[in-house]
């Protein structure tokens, strides 16, 4: 019986060939001189990249507003630069979402592979179709880092880059140590921790398992679990949990002081797994703990003889939600 229907492992193994495909999508586009504030406006796979830019983007002084839902924040006017980004271009809450958006006059930008989005918005990043929305974050994320690159908004280093490609590049790297990872979670609930600024990952893993793996699986970030979660351990088995945490030494030295002494507490109770993100650019170090998830969750289905791609039950609530 062949378990992985699609293919998703050949999806895996060319993320690295998407990443930098991706990069040159943008090519030419650029906002207007006015930008003040970035909105970005996508669900799920699509969503994700929003999350990511916010966290790059909270070192500048460009504030980045991620919005998963039908609603815009009242802020967004005509000195807003908008990402709406939707793989197949007929995710409702981002159509409801550009509509307003384009009321307001916000500059919009669609990242799409067509569908309805296409036929509403002027600026169109067409990306390639045929993926999972959850297997094209490459296409649907770095075309924003473009467009903010073109415009003067975003400092993006092509040895950064290079960088994130080659780490990336080394997959049967990924796609061991994603098999070792797996196999210590197989019949437990993963609980992944990060920073904060690292949060778009931890959360990413979670839903790659939840998609992929068909899987329950929980995320938060240090430092706030500090002050809540960490009190649960009292009442948690180790035959049930698994802790992985995620790490990287450009994290706060005192976040990395609470991961240590966390990890400790974590181990009275649970086996606790780390992961490290690699290179030395920002991009690497996010894009290496993505990747390694994504294999993760992909092990994790064949482990337990699932198809990693289908994900009927919310094909079967798109249905619902149109009848």
């Amino acid at each position: 019986m062949v378990i992985d229907s699609s293919n998703m492992k050949k999806v895996l193994l060319d993320f690295p060939k998407q990443c930098r495909e991706a990069l040159s999508l943008s090519s030419g586009i650029k906002a207007h001189d006015s930008i003040k504030s970035i909105l970005v406006m996508g669900l799920g796979g699509s969503g994700i990249g929003g999350d990511i830019l916010k966290s790059i983007m909270s070192k500048t002084s460009i504030h980045v507003d991620v919005v998963k839902d039908y609603d815009i924040p009242n802020s967004v006017d005509e000195n807003t630069l908008a990402f709406a980004v939707s793989y197949s271009g007929n995710t409702e809450e981002t159509l409801s979402a550009v509509t307003e958006a384009k009321n307001r006059g916000a500059k919009i930008i669609a990242i799409t592979s067509g569908g309805k989005l296409s036929e509403i918005t002027d600026t169109i990043i067409r990306v390639p179709t045929g993926l999972q929305p959850r297997n094209a974050v490459g296409y649907l994320f770095f075309p924003m880092v473009g467009v903010l690159y073109n415009s003067g908004i975003l400092d993006v280093k092509n040895s950064d880059m290079n960088e994130m490609v080659k780490v990336l590049s080394d997959s049967a790297y990924f796609d061991e140590k994603g098999n070792e990872i797996a196999k210590k979670i197989r019949d437990k609930t993963p609980i992944i921790y990060s920073s904060s600024f690292f949060g778009p990952c931890a959360y990413r893993f979670k839903c790659e398992i939840n998609e992929n793996s068909k899987h329950p699986a929980y995320h938060h970030v240090f430092p706030e679990l500090c002050h809540n979660e960490l009190v649960g351990y009292k009442g948690m088995e180790k035959s049930r949990f698994i802790v992985i945490l995620m790490k990287s030494n450009s994290d706060h030295e005192r976040i990395r002081k609470r991961m240590d002494i966390c990890k400790e507490i974590f181990g009275e109770r649970l086996e606790v797994e780390e992961i490290t993100a690699l290179g030395t650019s920002i991009y690497s170090k996010i894009f290496s703990l993505i990747y390694l998830g994504d294999w993760v969750s992909y092990h994790l289905a064949l482990l337990n003889r699932i198809d990693p791609t289908p994900v009927e039950v919310i094909e079967d609530l798109k249905r619902k939600l149109v009848e």
